[in-house]
């Protein structure tokens, strides 16, 4: 009997999630990105696609930097929240950013390519249209964790990486906006009744670090964006479902907690009854929150 009511939450949650993926990509179907390359990494070339407003005058576009879930094994540079793609109608540039899954290489390579992927978009910025000192990085779980990292771990030498050609610039964002992310690996409880045992030898965490987080706890804290942070933050927002069965809210909130202990500007939305991938998340007080965020204290 567990058996069945296992496979009928996880079936509940996958329909969820596709929903909310096909929500995205329907909406991106009326915009043509423009594709590029932004390192190579691994023996791949690594791409972003550029996303524009239509109407835009702006020589200089305020720009959300994407990066996609899927537990670092799955997902690609297509699957992006409809809240990230909607910006395009307030004036924001959208960029998403692939990245290697965790069947081709474990962390800090994810870390190194997010890096390369920012100090690409800086450096190309004035022929790109963008603007360099307004780039939020966003995302959803895994997406979440990354620019999580970003956000706390710009001057991070072993975490910057040599990837690409433009390791003069600054891996530096001015926002972080995280949907439902892990950002401690080893806070999470044994207890957590969660879809995911975070301790277990194949979750994604382990296949992310090539380790378990017990038996690598170095490498796990080098991969949380928590026990990374010195101080140095952009303005976050954190949204998390109550009802979150793959990472727990205690997430966001640890986060979120310690930011603000350190005189950042954080602020944190949970939901009750929301789970992860929520489609809810994109309309409503949520996507209110959200487009408040990203006018008023992200680019402000």
């Amino acid at each position: 009997m567990a058996s069945i009511i296992n496979f009928l939450r996880n079936l509940k949650l996958l329909a969820i999630m596709v929903y909310s993926a096909i929500l995205g990509r329907a909406y991106l179907r009326k915009f043509t990105p423009e594709t590029l390359c932004y390192c190579r990494s691994m023996g791949y070339e690594r791409l972003l696609d550029i996303y524009r407003p239509k109407a835009s005058t702006q020589k200089a576009l305020p720009t959300i930097v994407w990066f996609h879930g899927g537990a670092w094994k799955m997902g690609d540079r297509k699957a992006i929240e409809r809240i990230a793609a909607e910006q395009l109608e307030c004036g924001f540039a959208l960029v998403s950013v692939s990245y290697s899954l965790s069947d081709v290489a474990q962390w800090p390579v994810q870390c190194h390519e997010a890096k390369a992927a920012i100090r690409f978009l800086r450096a190309n910025a004035d022929a790109l249209g963008l603007n360099p000192d307004k780039l939020v990085a966003a995302g959803m779980s895994a997406g979440a964790h990354m620019a999580c990292m970003l956000g706390v771990s710009s001057d991070h030498e072993q975490l910057n990486g040599q990837l690409g050609e433009y390791l003069e610039e600054t891996t530096e964002v001015m926002g972080v906006l995280a949907l439902y992310p892990p950002t401690d690996f080893l806070s999470v409880s044994r207890d957590f009744d969660g879809l995911i045992d975070y301790y277990a030898e194949d979750s994604p965490v382990t296949q992310l670090l090539g380790e378990s987080i017990t038996s690598a706890p170095e490498k796990s804290n080098l991969a949380s964006p928590l026990r990374l942070f010195t101080g140095a933050c952009p303005p976050s927002f954190f949204l998390h479902g109550e009802a979150d069965p793959i990472v727990p809210v205690e997430q966001s909130v640890i986060m979120h907690k310690k930011l603000l202990a350190a005189g950042i500007d954080s602020d944190l939305m949970r939901i009750p009854g929301y789970t992860h991938g929520d489609h809810r998340f994109n309309r409503g007080v949520p996507a209110e929150r959200i487009n408040a965020y990203l006018k008023n204290r992200a680019i402000a």
